[in-house]
Formats: C-alpha cells, structure tokens, sequence
C-alpha cells in the first residue's frame, strides 16, 4: 500500500480566470493575460520596435501555406494564418507571419488598444 498526500493547500488562494485572447483557464497576470500570452506581447515588443512605435504601417493579408513560422512566438502555423508582406523599409525584407493568438496580440501592441471582457466570465478559485 501506498500512502498518498495533497497538496491542495499549495494552490489555496490562486484565483484562475479565463485569459482574454487565448481564452485558457489560468492564473492571469496584468491586462487579463496568461503567462504565455504576456511572454508573447513582450517578445513581440522586443523583436518589432518600429510597429510599437507605430512607424510600421503594412495591411495585413491571408497566407494559406501551413508550416510558416510564426515570429512572435517561433511555433509553427498550422492553419491559415495573418502575415504582413515583406517591406521596403525592413532590414531583414522578408514577410512577418503570424499565429491568429499572436496576431491579436501584435495588433494590441502596435495601436495600445485592450479589449476588456464581461469581468462576470471567471471561474473561481481554482
């Protein structure tokens, strides 16, 4: 026989709650965001200076090509997926792809708009 422990107390007051872009289940950091959406947003300010500064205007278009990888997050895209064309302006000149998860989130660091949802979906504690 084996003896077995809990170890719930460890998790004793966590509130999770659903993230407002991915919308997993998690322990949400500032703006409502998981950890991972939160690593991303920064990533993408990292890696893209010039669109968080808002020097970077290019429409986004529709690439249908599975296998791209995604540059704000490295992962590769399955599905189709929004891409910005090569600019004249880029050093590298060659398009950004991205995951529809990343995209939103480059969106949000590029015009400083948040989208806040109905506060009533949390789950509780967990």
């Amino acid at each position: 026989m084996v003896p077995t422990v809990s170890l719930s107390f460890l998790n004793r007051g966590k509130v999770k709650q659903i993230c407002r872009v991915c919308h997993e289940i998690a322990e949400l950091k500032p703006d409502r965001l998981c950890a991972v959406c939160v690593r991303i947003k920064a990533q993408i300010r990292s890696r893209f200076p010039d669109a968080v500064r808002g020097t970077m205007t290019i429409p986004a278009e529709q690439c249908t090509r599975a296998g791209c990888s995604c540059d704000a997050c490295g992962v590769r895209t399955l599905d189709p997926h929004p891409f910005y064309p090569s600019a004249s302006a880029r050093v590298d000149r060659r398009a950004i792809h991205f995951h529809p998860r990343c995209h939103e989130l480059w969106i949000e660091a590029v015009t400083g708009l948040v989208t806040h949802p109905d506060p009533s979906i949390d789950i509780g504690q967990g």
